[in-house]
């Protein structure tokens, strides 16, 4: 999952590559890195795509695209619940 993270892969493709049930690889999942499968994605997804807008010129648009976002609106969303700022605000406070 670690070099994979920004693909389109759901965390039920992820039990399939690891030749176990969903169910079981959330619980594994969980045991070892104390938190779900789909919130570790969203956490690495979204700091992913704070470095992106610190450090290039790109859109929020195109990082959200860029981290496996589909929806903006999602995104932001996502982004605001984890970071307490938009990402948009982020940018200009950051790479102004």
């Amino acid at each position: 999952m670690e070099s994979n993270y920004l693909g389109n892969l759901k965390v039920s493709d992820y039990a399939a590559l690891t030749g176990r049930s969903l169910s079981t690889f959330t619980r594994e999942f969980k045991r070892l890195y104390g938190t779900s499968p789909n919130k570790w994605l969203i956490q690495k997804r979204l700091e992913k795509s704070s470095e992106l807008l610190e450090k290039t010129s790109m859109s929020v648009t195109e990082v959200a695209m860029e981290v496996g976002y589909e929806n903006v609106s999602h995104f932001i969303k996502a982004y605001k619940r984890l970071f307490d700022t938009t990402p948009k605000r982020y940018k200009s406070e950051n790479n102004g």
